[in-house]
């Protein structure tokens, strides 16, 4: 995030992208709570299965690259020999090509795709129709990865917002009128049309300004392969390290104990969105560095970044933990409670190992894509064993840690790799005096919402009281504690323009102090 390099200050772009993922959080939450007050439970089921097909045929058929698009890009933004426009029309000339396989493939085996997930045939004709999904999906995702490449992380938020509202909306509309699930189906791709045009549109204004010089190479399609082919076997491991736990629940107990625990995981993946804008903004810089030559960058950086997510991760992960009864209570009812222990687990051993998201994007910033195979498959690895051991005996608690080990184990290789590859330095004494500040707010808030709960009972009331509390509490000791150096400071606020004094008196209060 050097600034001299950069088309946009960095701070303010960080802020369009959380506001970006935000909203596409939001918006699917809305959608999910409205669909549930149109239809019956068993159509919400079948909706959940709608997104779980489109969600494991778009990690095959992607191919990773969304991401190769975003790197190579960046990585020969001030090139002298490759064309930034010429591997944005290859990358999506390929994406195309693999999304039409995908497209087929799932069309035609329809029938077969309906009896796995839905154990009927009849509901093949849904399967066809989100066959328009993928592929709208696939190609949204390569467009989107080639806006942030350009690093015009502002646009690319914007254009989320739109296009995620749509998507969502769109369908809950024509759910209202139609009252069929294939409305939700239209609505999708609704909102998928929309967003593909405006990203589409935009990036025609961007090749428009100079990208696409006669005298300049584009990207072998075989580097691209190279690159992109790990994140794919990658992507479909990690995908099955993050279900194996559930898919042991669902083996040793019955549905009732693998919903609850489901409720729990969907809490903690809400919060992601927190990470989502710095894996956004961190990949192209990154990319940006490594075709400079200038790994230095990289590793200064890495601690910066990893310093700042955590600032703000851990805190909020620690908060939901200290409040899980509470928090599962509201959301979902008496019923939900039990997974309270859960969830204390999945926020807070995740948490001490978020900076994982910072060493991914400074991994594939340096085209080291391959260390992904060995970290996926020793998550996957670790959790069936530690689920298998622990499920029986322990059941969700067990299951929470099996789910845990995966970012245990992910962190523990790539650290170990990028440390080899000199691009990763962190600053421990920030992140420990993070950490001193989050557990002392965690132990208060603990401690008083089970006080609450024991006078008043669980009310949303106590959330009300809880969150101010929780923040006071770590705003406070991290200021005694001092967090950030004088230069790291200096280097938050040049990520901001100078007009913006009213933004940089909140940063200040809250952050910088």
């Amino acid at each position: 995030m050097e600034l001299g390099a950069e088309q946009e200050y960095v701070g303010i772009s960080a802020i369009y992208q959380f506001v970006g993922n935000a909203v596409q959080v939001i918006s699917g939450a809305l959608f999910y709570v409205l669909a549930a007050k149109i239809f019956p439970p068993s159509d919400l089921g079948t909706i959940a299965l709608f997104i779980a097909i489109v969600g494991l045929f778009g990690i095959i058929f992607t191919l990773g690259l969304n991401n190769s698009i975003t790197h190579f890009i960046s990585s020969n933004l001030k090139s002298k020999v490759y064309s930034p426009g010429k591997i944005l029309l290859r990358i999506l000339f390929i994406g195309i090509a693999v999304d039409i396989a995908g497209f087929l493939s799932l069309y035609l085996l329809s029938g077969p795709v309906s009896v796995i997930f839905f154990h009927s045939v009849s509901d093949g004709k849904y399967v066809r129709d989100l066959a328009f999904v993928l592929f709208g999906n696939i190609i949204l995702s390569i467009l989107t990865g080639a806006i942030i490449g350009f690093e015009r992380f502002r646009a690319s938020a914007i254009i989320s917002v739109f296009t995620w509202l749509i998507y969502y909306f769109g369908a809950l509309g024509l759910a209202l009128i139609y009252r069929s699930l294939n409305a939700i189906i239209f609505g999708w791709i609704g909102g998928l049309v929309i967003g593909i045009t405006i990203n589409a549109l935009y990036l025609g204004g961007i090749l428009a300004r100079g990208y696409m010089k006669r005298n300049q190479r584009v990207v072998g399609s075989r580097t691209i392969f190279v690159y992109s082919l790990p994140i794919l076997l990658s992507s479909i491991m990690s995908y099955g390290a993050s279900y194996t736990d559930r898919l042991v629940v669902a083996y040793f107990l019955n549905t009732a104990y693998l919903g609850i625990y489901n409720f729990s995981l969907l809490i903690f993946s809400a919060i992601t969105f927190i990470a989502i804008p710095f894996n956004n903004i961190t990949l192209p810089k990154f990319s940006e560095f490594y075709g400079s030559n200038n790994r230095e960058f990289i590793k200064q950086n890495v601690g910066a970044a990893s310093l700042l997510l955590s600032y703000f991760y851990v805190p909020v992960a620690l908060g939901i933990g200290a409040m899980a009864p509470i928090v599962l209570q509201i959301l979902g009812g008496p019923a939900y409670v039990m997974g309270q222990y859960s969830l204390m687990i999945v926020m807070f051993v995740p948490s001490l190992f978020v900076s994982v998201n910072i060493l991914t994007q400074a991994i594939s910033s340096v085209r080291k894509t391959n260390i992904f195979l060995y970290s996926s498959l020793g998550g996957l690895i670790t959790n069936l064993v530690l689920s298998f051991l622990l499920i029986p005996e322990l059941k969700l608690t067990g299951a929470a840690i099996g789910f845990s080990s995966v970012s245990a184990v992910t962190f523990i290789i790539l650290y170990m790799l990028a440390k080899k590859e000199d691009i990763v330095e962190f600053d421990r004494a920030g992140l420990i005096k993070i950490w001193i500040s989050a557990l002392i707010m965690f132990s208060v808030v603990y401690t008083f919402s089970n006080f609450l709960a024991s006078m008043v009972g669980d009310s949303i009331i106590n959330l009300a009281i809880l969150i101010p509390t929780g923040m006071i509490i770590y705003v406070g000791i991290s200021w005694k504690l001092k967090i950030f150096s004088n230069e790291q400071k200096e280097y938050i606020y040049s990520m901001f323009p100078e007009n913006l004094t009213v933004l940089k008196r909140i940063i200040t209060m809250l952050i910088l102090h």
